[in-house]
């Protein structure tokens, strides 16, 4: 059994990071990872929703959130403890590009904040078209500098 599994995501606005799996999706990627051989195909291009800020201790506030595009997934023996782990929604590569935006974001939106879900949107909009939303991104990476800078 690994310890964990790493992915290597791009955000809409070009960053690239790196999360840990969340907890609960981890078990059925497990199994795939032990039956299949090309087991990290559910994972390579899929959009993921991800926290692109801190959680912080004690705050009740959640983190902005977006939806990342996975570049790549790897099983890891050893869990890096400052990576943070992936939110629990994500749609495989063969399903998002194969449904319209209005599913992709209606499944990806979730219970977050409106100003993450406008966010999500966004995403969901550039990933499906490549439009760009810069007012956005710009509000998103504000959030993020007012989460790093909470007590």
């Amino acid at each position: 059994m690994v310890a964990a599994f790493k992915l290597h995501v791009v955000l809409s606005w070009g960053e690239e990071r790196n999360y840990l799996l969340a907890n609960d999706v981890e078990p059925g990627l497990e199994h795939r990872y032990q039956t299949r051989e090309n087991w990290q195909e559910v994972m390579k291009g899929a959009l993921i929703n991800v926290p692109v800020g801190p959680y912080i201790k004690d705050n009740r506030v959640i983190p902005p959130i977006a939806t990342a595009k996975v570049l790549d997934v790897t099983a890891v023996d050893q869990v890096d403890p400052k990576l943070q782990r992936t939110r629990s929604q994500f749609i495989m590569a063969a399903i998002w590009e194969s449904q319209s935006e209005v599913q992709d974001y209606n499944f990806m939106h979730h219970d977050y904040s409106r100003w993450s879900q406008r966010q999500i949107k966004a995403d969901v909009d550039y990933w499906n078209n490549g439009t760009r939303h810069p007012w956005i991104n710009m509000v998103t990476q504000w959030r993020i500098w007012l989460q790093k800078h909470r007590h």
